[in-house]
């Protein structure tokens, strides 16, 4: 009876825990499965996918955390932001924050995003951070929102890095 008993608590354990998973885990349309992520790639995205579960595998496999400038270049790079609802605007914002000290948020800087429906929920752009306002290893928090002080509808984390030093001319030494 006592080992009835613990198959059956087992079994009521794991239906019981099974309601908690969340419901993004297992999605299978992009929009849902990505709902208020950024996702940040050093290479452009395909102009279409052959199906959601090749978006989906697409963007995890390119979906980064970490960017790398070469010498004194800008760090640039492409961005797909998964909204949870339609943008609803003609002019929404990305605003970067420097987020590298734990509990303080430092505005960086913020540039002006131009969907082409208000329908949209899942946008993409690329972005150029330039040498003179971000700076290597340090830890920016990229907001999409309808506009600079508005609620985020996506959000991700970056950390810059920078590869080599300051090109020297041969003058210089």
């Amino acid at each position: 009876m006592p080992r009835r008993l613990s198959l059956a608590l087992v079994v009521l354990l794991a239906f019981g825990t099974a309601t908690v998973v969340s419901p993004t885990l297992f999605a299978r349309d992009p929009a849902k499965k990505f709902k208020g992520q950024i996702i940040v790639s050093k290479k452009r995205f395909p102009s279409r996918f052959k199906s959601d579960h090749a978006m989906i595998h697409h963007m995890k496999h390119v979906n980064t955390h970490e960017l790398t400038a070469h010498g004194d270049k800008d760090w640039e790079f492409e961005y797909m932001a998964f909204l949870p609802k339609p943008v609803a605007t003609l002019q929404a914002a990305v605003t970067f924050y420097d987020v590298t000290v734990p509990g303080t948020q430092k505005l960086v800087d913020t540039f002006t995003f131009y969907p082409a429906d208000r329908k949209d929920k899942i946008l993409n752009g690329h972005a150029r951070l330039p040498a003179d306002k971000f700076r290597p290893d340090r830890k920016y928090l990229m907001v999409f929102s309808r506009g600079y002080g508005q609620r985020a509808l996506a959000k991700t984390l970056i950390v810059l890095r920078r590869k080599g030093g300051k090109k020297k001319s041969k003058d210089n030494g």
